[in-house]
Protein backbone atom coordinates (compact mmCIF):
# COMPACT_ATOMS: atom_id res chain seq x y z
CA UNK A 1 0.00 0.00 0.00
CA UNK A 2 1.19 3.75 -1.14
CA UNK A 3 1.65 6.03 1.68
CA UNK A 4 -0.63 9.21 1.34
CA UNK A 5 0.55 12.92 2.83
CA UNK A 6 -2.04 15.40 4.27
CA UNK A 7 -1.67 18.44 6.37
CA UNK A 8 -2.73 18.30 9.72
CA UNK A 9 -3.07 19.82 13.16
CA UNK A 10 -2.54 17.67 16.36
CA UNK A 11 -5.49 17.79 18.67
CA UNK A 12 -4.23 15.25 21.66
CA UNK A 13 -1.97 12.50 22.05
CA UNK A 14 -2.65 9.10 23.66
CA UNK A 15 0.17 6.45 25.33
CA UNK A 16 -0.83 3.29 23.63
CA UNK A 17 2.20 1.37 25.30
CA UNK A 18 5.57 1.91 26.11
CA UNK A 19 6.52 2.62 22.70
CA UNK A 20 3.38 4.00 20.49
CA UNK A 21 1.75 6.95 20.62
CA UNK A 22 -2.04 7.46 19.11
CA UNK A 23 -2.52 10.68 17.71
CA UNK A 24 -5.53 12.07 17.37
CA UNK A 25 -5.36 14.98 14.70
CA UNK A 26 -8.02 16.97 12.10
CA UNK A 27 -6.36 17.22 8.50
CA UNK A 28 -7.04 19.63 5.57
CA UNK A 29 -7.24 16.92 3.26
CA UNK A 30 -9.39 13.95 5.20
CA UNK A 31 -10.92 15.44 8.19
CA UNK A 32 -10.72 13.90 11.44
CA UNK A 33 -7.80 10.81 11.53
CA UNK A 34 -6.66 9.08 14.43
CA UNK A 35 -2.84 7.24 13.60
CA UNK A 36 -0.16 5.31 15.57
CA UNK A 37 3.16 5.82 15.45
CA UNK A 38 6.51 4.72 17.22
CA UNK A 39 7.12 7.19 20.47
CA UNK A 40 10.69 7.33 18.94
CA UNK A 41 9.29 9.34 16.32
CA UNK A 42 8.36 12.51 18.65
CA UNK A 43 11.87 12.56 20.54
CA UNK A 44 13.57 13.24 17.08
CA UNK A 45 14.70 17.32 16.16
CA UNK A 46 13.03 16.95 13.24
CA UNK A 47 9.59 15.01 14.12
CA UNK A 48 9.10 16.94 17.85
CA UNK A 49 5.33 18.00 17.92
CA UNK A 50 3.09 19.41 20.36
CA UNK A 51 -0.46 19.83 20.96
CA UNK A 52 -2.22 21.73 18.03
CA UNK A 53 1.43 21.79 15.89
CA UNK A 54 0.38 21.62 12.24
CA UNK A 55 2.19 19.34 10.69
CA UNK A 56 2.83 17.59 7.51
CA UNK A 57 1.87 13.43 7.78
CA UNK A 58 3.42 11.01 6.13
CA UNK A 59 1.00 7.84 6.84
CA UNK A 60 -0.47 3.92 5.61
CA UNK A 61 -3.51 4.76 5.54
CA UNK A 62 -6.15 1.66 6.83
CA UNK A 63 -8.80 0.59 4.39
CA UNK A 64 -10.42 -1.18 6.95
CA UNK A 65 -11.33 2.02 9.34
CA UNK A 66 -9.57 2.53 12.36
CA UNK A 67 -5.81 3.89 13.19
CA UNK A 68 -3.77 4.76 10.25
CA UNK A 69 0.13 4.05 10.82
CA UNK A 70 2.12 7.45 10.94
CA UNK A 71 5.34 7.40 9.17
CA UNK A 72 6.49 10.68 9.23
CA UNK A 73 4.81 14.43 11.29
CA UNK A 74 7.15 17.13 9.95
CA UNK A 75 6.53 20.65 11.65
CA UNK A 76 5.01 23.03 9.14
CA UNK A 77 4.56 26.23 11.84
CA UNK A 78 6.61 27.65 14.51
CA UNK A 79 4.99 29.05 17.45
CA UNK A 80 7.46 29.86 20.10
CA UNK A 81 5.22 31.73 22.30
CA UNK A 82 2.27 28.32 22.76
CA UNK A 83 4.48 25.96 24.86
CA UNK A 84 6.56 28.34 27.44
CA UNK A 85 3.23 29.80 28.73
CA UNK A 86 1.46 27.84 31.02
CA UNK A 87 -1.50 29.24 30.31
CA UNK A 88 -1.93 29.26 26.72
CA UNK A 89 -1.23 25.53 27.15
CA UNK A 90 -3.86 24.88 29.21
CA UNK A 91 -5.95 26.16 26.48
CA UNK A 92 -4.04 24.23 24.11
CA UNK A 93 -5.15 20.78 26.07
CA UNK A 94 -9.07 22.61 26.48
CA UNK A 95 -9.15 22.75 22.67
CA UNK A 96 -7.74 19.41 22.27
CA UNK A 97 -10.14 17.84 24.83
CA UNK A 98 -13.19 19.52 23.14
CA UNK A 99 -12.43 19.07 19.47
CA UNK A 100 -11.50 15.66 20.11
CA UNK A 101 -14.96 14.73 20.86
CA UNK A 102 -16.30 17.46 18.14
CA UNK A 103 -14.87 16.61 15.29
CA UNK A 104 -14.97 12.45 15.46
CA UNK A 105 -16.73 12.06 12.71
CA UNK A 106 -15.96 15.49 10.73
CA UNK A 107 -15.00 15.40 7.67
CA UNK A 108 -13.20 17.29 5.28
CA UNK A 109 -14.07 20.85 6.00
CA UNK A 110 -11.26 23.78 5.05
CA UNK A 111 -13.05 26.54 6.39
CA UNK A 112 -12.85 25.00 9.56
CA UNK A 113 -9.47 23.70 9.29
CA UNK A 114 -8.36 27.34 8.91
CA UNK A 115 -10.52 28.64 11.52
CA UNK A 116 -8.74 26.01 13.68
CA UNK A 117 -4.75 26.99 12.43
CA UNK A 118 -5.87 30.79 12.12
CA UNK A 119 -6.96 30.44 15.92
CA UNK A 120 -3.70 28.81 17.33
CA UNK A 121 -1.63 31.72 15.19
CA UNK A 122 -3.57 34.67 17.26
CA UNK A 123 -3.49 33.14 20.34
CA UNK A 124 1.04 32.61 19.98
CA UNK A 125 0.95 36.12 19.45
CA UNK A 126 -1.86 37.54 21.34
CA UNK A 127 -1.38 39.37 25.21
CA UNK A 128 -3.66 40.10 27.63
CA UNK A 129 -7.05 38.49 26.08
CA UNK A 130 -6.18 35.13 26.21
CA UNK A 131 -8.89 33.95 28.63
CA UNK A 132 -11.49 35.71 26.60
CA UNK A 133 -10.19 34.49 23.91
CA UNK A 134 -10.29 31.18 24.56
CA UNK A 135 -14.23 31.51 25.32
CA UNK A 136 -14.21 33.25 21.61
CA UNK A 137 -12.91 30.53 19.77
CA UNK A 138 -15.13 28.17 21.05
CA UNK A 139 -18.80 30.02 20.61
CA UNK A 140 -17.58 31.07 17.14
CA UNK A 141 -16.74 27.42 16.78
CA UNK A 142 -19.97 26.38 15.53
CA UNK A 143 -20.42 28.59 12.38
CA UNK A 144 -17.65 26.06 10.56
CA UNK A 145 -19.27 23.64 11.85
CA UNK A 146 -22.38 24.41 10.33
CA UNK A 147 -24.23 25.32 13.71
CA UNK A 148 -24.55 29.24 13.64
CA UNK A 149 -25.41 30.71 17.37
CA UNK A 150 -28.34 32.83 16.32
CA UNK A 151 -27.22 36.56 17.70
CA UNK A 152 -30.07 38.12 15.29
CA UNK A 153 -32.69 37.13 17.48
CA UNK A 154 -30.64 38.67 20.45
CA UNK A 155 -31.93 41.77 22.69
CA UNK A 156 -31.52 43.37 25.88
CA UNK A 157 -33.04 41.31 28.94
CA UNK A 158 -33.27 37.94 26.71
CA UNK A 159 -32.06 34.69 27.97
CA UNK A 160 -29.95 32.16 25.72
CA UNK A 161 -31.34 28.66 24.78
CA UNK A 162 -28.71 25.87 23.95
CA UNK A 163 -31.34 23.50 22.71
CA UNK A 164 -31.76 25.69 19.64
CA UNK A 165 -28.90 28.17 20.02
CA UNK A 166 -31.35 31.44 20.08
CA UNK A 167 -31.96 34.68 22.50
CA UNK A 168 -35.96 34.70 23.53
CA UNK A 169 -37.49 37.00 25.92
CA UNK A 170 -37.44 35.82 29.69
CA UNK A 171 -40.73 35.17 29.54
CA UNK A 172 -40.62 32.45 27.15
CA UNK A 173 -41.98 28.58 27.37
CA UNK A 174 -38.58 28.04 25.28
CA UNK A 175 -35.75 26.04 27.09
CA UNK A 176 -33.51 28.53 28.27
CA UNK A 177 -30.64 27.98 30.56
CA UNK A 178 -28.71 31.13 30.74
CA UNK A 179 -29.28 34.62 32.80
CA UNK A 180 -30.01 37.63 31.13
CA UNK A 181 -26.04 38.78 31.59
CA UNK A 182 -24.91 35.39 30.72
CA UNK A 183 -27.11 35.93 27.24
CA UNK A 184 -25.32 39.38 26.92
CA UNK A 185 -22.14 38.85 27.00
CA UNK A 186 -22.80 35.48 24.48
CA UNK A 187 -23.81 37.74 22.37
CA UNK A 188 -20.96 39.72 22.79
CA UNK A 189 -18.56 37.04 22.34
CA UNK A 190 -19.90 35.76 18.82
CA UNK A 191 -20.20 39.12 17.31
CA UNK A 192 -17.38 41.64 18.65
CA UNK A 193 -14.12 42.60 17.08
CA UNK A 194 -11.06 40.58 18.21
CA UNK A 195 -9.69 43.87 19.14
CA UNK A 196 -12.43 44.61 22.17
CA UNK A 197 -11.91 41.32 23.55
CA UNK A 198 -10.04 42.20 26.51
CA UNK A 199 -12.79 44.98 27.25
CA UNK A 200 -15.15 42.18 28.12
CA UNK A 201 -15.26 41.51 32.34
CA UNK A 202 -15.28 37.78 32.74
CA UNK A 203 -13.99 36.32 36.90
CA UNK A 204 -13.42 32.43 37.03
CA UNK A 205 -17.50 31.42 38.04
CA UNK A 206 -19.05 33.72 34.67
CA UNK A 207 -16.20 31.54 32.50
CA UNK A 208 -17.06 28.43 34.05
CA UNK A 209 -21.03 29.42 33.12
CA UNK A 210 -20.28 30.37 29.94
CA UNK A 211 -18.26 27.23 29.16
CA UNK A 212 -21.33 24.77 30.73
CA UNK A 213 -23.64 26.43 28.61
CA UNK A 214 -21.21 26.35 25.68
CA UNK A 215 -20.89 22.52 26.13
CA UNK A 216 -25.19 22.32 26.61
CA UNK A 217 -25.45 23.76 23.37
CA UNK A 218 -22.82 21.27 21.69
CA UNK A 219 -24.88 18.49 22.96
CA UNK A 220 -28.20 19.38 22.36
CA UNK A 221 -26.84 20.47 18.52
CA UNK A 222 -23.89 17.96 17.84
CA UNK A 223 -26.00 15.07 19.65
CA UNK A 224 -23.12 14.56 21.83
CA UNK A 225 -22.47 13.35 25.06
CA UNK A 226 -20.00 14.23 26.63
CA UNK A 227 -19.60 11.70 29.12
CA UNK A 228 -18.88 12.12 33.16
CA UNK A 229 -14.91 11.67 32.60
CA UNK A 230 -14.99 14.09 29.78
CA UNK A 231 -16.28 16.32 31.64
CA UNK A 232 -13.95 16.03 34.78
CA UNK A 233 -11.10 16.69 33.04
CA UNK A 234 -12.36 19.58 31.12
CA UNK A 235 -13.35 21.26 33.63
CA UNK A 236 -9.57 20.35 35.68
CA UNK A 237 -8.17 21.97 32.68
CA UNK A 238 -9.89 25.01 32.10
CA UNK A 239 -10.27 25.65 35.84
Amino acid sequence: MEPEVCTGIILKTNGYSDTLKIIHMYSKEKGYLSMIAPSALFKRKTGTVHPFQCIEAEYLPNERGGLQRLKSANPLVSHPNLYMDIVKMNILLLWGEILHILLKNEGTNEPLFHYITQSVDYLDTSQGDTGNFNLYFLYRLALPLGYRINTDSWQEGYLFSPADGSFHPANTSATSISGPNTARIIHTLCTCPLEALRSIPLNRTARNILLDVLLLFYRHNLNLNFNSKALEVIREIFS
